[in-house]
């Protein structure tokens, strides 16, 4: 009868290997509540300040620099002289001319006179018809190196006054190569002229930035020199090209309202504003991919987590931008979504 105590103790041995199912642990995540925000992507890019018209300045003669009557910066006159070249070449082609158009005037008056002449002894019939046409030729010859000569005259007086590089419109010099004693050639340019005062803002587009510049509607300028102030503007040139040393394009944004404390080279910042409105947006470590799709955990009021498509626009750093799928007060789980499953309790973190 030893083995009773040991039968009495076997249900007791099997109830022991017996382990109750454990509750399953309520996981602990970060979350976010949805928000609509007003579309603030837009782009600022550093800019500098231009005329809307800048021209070089050369002498359309070559010769030597004689005296530079400019500085960089001065603010010029139309008309107004701005450098000179030693003209005593183009003075004595000018007298020359002179010279040569006189002598060829005195020709012309010698065989008009001669021609009246023939005329009268024709209709007196003492000279044949053959003989006042050779006369009426030389005339016509005469006139015609007259005009010819008046011509060149007049080249060589303008070339006398091209020693002289004045100023075609009023405006401010931003360069200035002008040295006395300098050969210069036709066209070289010796100064550079802001026309007028009108200015705009030249800045320098990236490729990967030209889908939303294109799409952009207002542009805001502000100077770090001007603060407070903030400029609108548009855009007014789009270079077809990209430079190839920088592989950016050349734009210029026209300022809508001119102001003269904006001074030519100074720094401005053009801001690139969007209209795409209101836009939700969620870190990207929020969004999983479900059957190739983005999807988002979305917390109901019994903290239990359940999958949303979402459509996602775009990417702003770390940041995705929502199309749609969510509203304004949806509560997201935006730190450990990766370990839930749909349906499980959460417990949201402070």
């Amino acid at each position: 009868m030893r083995s009773a105590p040991f039968l009495l103790m076997l249900p007791l041995l099997a109830a022991c290997g017996k382990h109750a199912d454990q509750p399953e642990p309520i996981r602990p995540v970060k979350t976010l509540v949805i928000g609509v925000h007003a579309d603030d992507s837009g782009m600022a890019l550093p800019g500098e300040v231009h005329a809307v018209h800048e021209s070089p300045l050369a002498f359309r003669v070559g010769g030597k620099v004689s005296a530079c009557l400019a500085n960089l910066g001065d603010t010029v006159k139309h008309g107004q002289v701005l450098a000179r070249l030693e003209a005593a070449d183009y003075q004595l082609g000018a007298q020359s001319g002179a010279a040569s158009e006189s002598e060829a005037r005195s020709n012309l008056t010698f065989a008009e006179a001669d021609l009246e002449r023939y005329r009268k002894l024709r209709e007196q019939g003492f000279i044949s018809s053959a003989q006042f046409d050779q006369k009426k030729l030389a005339a016509d010859a005469a006139h015609a190196r007259l005009k010819a000569l008046q011509s060149g005259h007049e080249v060589q007086s303008r070339q006398l006054s091209y020693t002289a590089l004045t100023a075609d419109h009023e405006g401010v010099l931003t360069a200035a190569d002008c040295n006395p004693g300098q050969v210069v050639a036709i066209g070289q340019p010796v100064f550079k002229q802001a026309q007028g005062t009108e200015r705009e803002i030249q800045i320098f587009l990236p490729e990967g930035a030209m889908p939303t510049f294109s799409k952009a509607a207002k542009f805001s300028v502000s100077f770090s020199a001007l603060p407070g102030k903030l400029y609108q503007g548009k855009l007014r040139e789009l270079a077809a090209a990209a430079d190839p040393a920088t592989r950016t394009y050349s734009a210029r944004i026209s300022l809508q309202e001119s102001d003269a404390a904006l001074r030519l080279g100074m720094s401005a910042s053009v801001s690139v504003q969007s209209d795409s409105g209101m836009i939700m947006r969620l870190p990207l470590a929020a969004v999983l991919s479900y059957d190739s799709k983005p999807h988002v955990w979305k917390v109901d009021k019994a903290q239990t987590v359940h999958a949303a498509a979402v459509t996602i626009s775009g990417l702003d750093g770390n940041e995705v931008r929502i199309a749609s799928g969510l509203s304004a007060g949806d509560v997201v789980v935006v730190a450990g979504a990766n370990l839930l499953r749909e349906g499980q309790t959460v417990r949201l973190m402070p």
